[in-house]
């Protein structure tokens, strides 16, 4: 015994005992901010911050004559517009650390000892402590004004110096400091974005101090309200639609431009293709920055832990065979000789997982990284698509009420993060499974060798006759079931047909043994792979609803088509354009305005209503439904029958008369 533990001494160079146990102890950073004092301490002048930027903004609706209106209900974050997006996507890369720090290490704003069934108040108490504190810094950006520019700043440097204090602090590791900034780089990145763009905001602020119009669009700096509106996203979105589409780009010619061709295509079909002038919104890069930043930290660690045991682990083993001998002498110890071929086993094993552990992680990584490109380009084209009033790749509006909506909008980007995390992991386990699985053939093929070889003899006849009858129905099907070699769904060959079907059933039974098999192996490699992307469901149609995520999703997505539509947007801003316009009219000087001859007032209003009038009838007559919706509107203001409009709008528009359907007409009624 004592011999074995002298060679686990020297395998890991650990203190062990005689009961086989070891320790570890690695010294605690000394922290110059620690974690609970610095986060409690931080109340105060959160505290104070929130209560001068809500005296900064003024109420809009309730008790509007008490302190002139102030304050005001400031929020941290304007989910549904798409400015600062950048900056708040650095605020939320803030986050990633503590995020996982209260997943993984379980770190609470204060110590707590008592029952274990109270640790869950604790954490919400330690939640709501973490968004108070970060809470300054994000309404300082959502509030875009120089006090709001200013509080975010000093949050900003505050937070930077403990990020750098914390983390480039003194301690005994085997790391080097590149190797720690490489660690630590897109949070890094993220702390100085902030640290340096929120005083440039600031400065600009107080020498250019924008006019505040609140618009439904994205407001743009300009003296005209409605050169904003067409300089804003959403007026250049608009203005696409109107406009004819550009031709189609000619095919490339050369075999330079055709190689530059296929090689753009085949990067944009596997990790991301751009559309110009499409913005995404502040949440959903805040969502897929912290997503990527914990997938790298989760990364490095587990590469930085896990590079250290195995070179751990391959110098123990190799001491061990240099105090053992590493050849075989006479008159040597038949227990000696069969811990030198355990010890080599070992360490042939050691070698061989390390590859294959690194291998996954990191392949697990650039699936991940590329699953947040196309989950960007996914979350475009169902955007775009809602827009245009196609969801059938989403639960459709009809079937879910409008507060389920609202509830997985609020619920998504907590759940796409967890969903990351939790897709990183299982993903990396079946990687790892698979990659040992073939580590150990290789390994031991002079001792699986036989096995193998004679399972492949004893398979490969089913698996050729398999794919043989397949390609056979196939071709069968095409040019001797089919009329016009399978152009039309036209049998040809009937009885032919019904003798083959025949026969193949008996068949087709032990196929679809091996069919069943490789449906089971597909489900989970594809549930495994697309359990991060919640725009994909893991369930079948008709239970989509069943899966949280997917669900959480299309809330998510519905209420961005209803509250971001840049048609509704603009024309929104323009309703706004006009009342502002006209207020400023009214609060003008009367010497400035020529008055006008009542006559020629009366005039213009009469163009303007029969310009209106061809205006609307134009639309009515190019749209159908509109003009059956109205008609149902104004027959209901006037309480005439609702069902013989229907009738008689359904017989005028249609080539052949339909059945009319009650029911629908009362539905529709009573959405109208």
């Amino acid at each position: 015994m004592a011999s074995i533990a002298e060679l686990l001494r020297n395998y890991l160079d650990f203190p062990v005992n005689t009961t086989f146990t070891y320790t570890v102890t690695l010294e605690a950073c000394p922290r110059i901010f620690p974690h609970q004092e610095f986060r409690l301490f931080l109340l105060i002048p959160a505290a104070i911050s929130t209560l001068i930027l809500a005296f900064s903004t003024r109420r809009t609706n309730k008790i509007l004559h008490v302190l002139n209106g102030r304050p005001g209900l400031i929020s941290p974050m304007d989910i549904l517009k798409t400015s600062h997006r950048f900056s708040y996507a650095a605020a939320f890369g803030t986050l990633a650390r503590l995020c996982s720090d209260i997943v993984f290490d379980s770190k609470y704003a204060f110590n707590y000892i008592g029952p274990t069934y109270l640790k869950v108040f604790i954490a919400l108490v330690s939640m709501l402590i973490y968004g108070l504190g970060y809470f300054p810094l994000f309404a300082g950006i959502t509030t875009a004004s120089p006090l709001g520019y200013l509080v975010a700043t000093l949050f900003s440097w505050v937070f930077t110096a403990e990020f750098f204090s914390n983390t480039f602090c003194k301690q005994q590791l085997d790391i080097s400091y590149l190797v720690l900034i490489v660690g630590v780089l897109p949070e890094m990145l993220c702390f100085l974005y902030l640290s340096f763009s929120l005083p440039v905001r600031f400065v600009i602020s107080l020498a250019k101090p924008k006019r505040k119009t609140k618009l439904a669009v994205d407001f743009e700096s300009s003296e005209d309200l409605y050169e904003s509106i067409r300089k804003s996203y959403q007026g250049i979105h608009v203005t696409k639609l109107i406009q004819r589409p550009p031709p189609p780009p000619s095919p490339p010619e050369g075999i330079k431009e055709k190689l530059t061709h296929l090689l753009t295509s085949i990067s944009e079909k596997i990790f991301y293709k751009r559309t110009k002038g499409f913005r995404y919104s502040a949440r959903m890069i805040s969502v897929m920055a912290v997503g990527f930043i914990l997938l790298y930290q989760v990364t490095f660690f587990l590469f930085i832990v896990f590079y250290q045991i195995f070179d751990y682990a391959e110098k123990g083993l190799s001491a061990s065979l240099d105090i053992i001998g590493r050849q075989i002498t006479t008159e040597e110890d038949p227990a000696v000789t069969n811990l030198r071929t355990g010890i080599y086993v070992s360490y042939y094993f050691i070698i061989a997982f390390r590859g294959c552990f690194f291998t996954s992680i990191m392949v697990a990584f650039a699936i991940n990284a590329v699953f947040l490109l196309h989950y960007l380009t996914s979350y475009r084209e169902n955007l775009l698509s809602l827009y245009k009033g196609d969801n059938k790749h989403l639960t459709p509006r009809t079937e879910k009420s409008n507060a389920s909506l609202i509830v997985g909008s609020m619920r998504y980007a907590g759940y796409q993060v967890g969903y990351i995390g939790w897709g990183f992991f299982i993903q990396f386990l079946l990687l790892l499974i698979f990659s040992v699985a073939i580590a150990t053939v290789v390994t031991l093929w002079g001792i699986l060798d036989n096995f193998i070889l004679e399972q492949i003899m004893r398979l490969w006849p089913v698996l050729l006759t398999s794919l043989v009858l397949n390609m056979v129905q196939l071709l069968l099907s095409k040019f001797l079931f089919l009329q016009e070699n399978g152009e039309i769904l036209a049998m040809d060959n009937r009885r032919l047909f019904f003798i083959f079907t025949y026969f193949m059933f008996f068949y087709n039974i032990f196929i679809g043994i091996f069919s069943c098999l490789m449906r089971i192996i597909k489900s989970i490699i594809l549930g495994a792979l697309f359990l991060p992307r919640l725009d994909h469901s893991t369930l079948p149609r008709k239970f989509q609803q069943m899966d949280p995520g997917f669900d959480a999703y299309c809330g998510f997505m519905h209420v961005e088509s209803t509250h971001t539509n840049p048609v509704a947007m603009v024309f929104i801003s323009i309703l706004q354009a006009e009342s502002l316009t006209s207020l400023k009219r009214k609060k003008s000087n009367n010497s400035d305005i020529i008055p006008l001859d009542e006559k020629q007032e009366m005039l213009d209003r009469k163009r303007r209503k029969a310009k209106w009038k061809w205006l609307l009838a134009y639309t009515l007559v190019n749209n159908p439904e509109i003009s059956l919706q109205r008609r149902l509107v104004l027959a209901k203001e006037r309480n005439e029958n609702v069902k013989e409009i229907f009738f008689s709008h359904s017989i005028l528009y249609s080539e052949e008369p339909t059945k009319v359907d009650m029911d629908q007409i009362i539905i529709l009624e009573e959405r109208l």
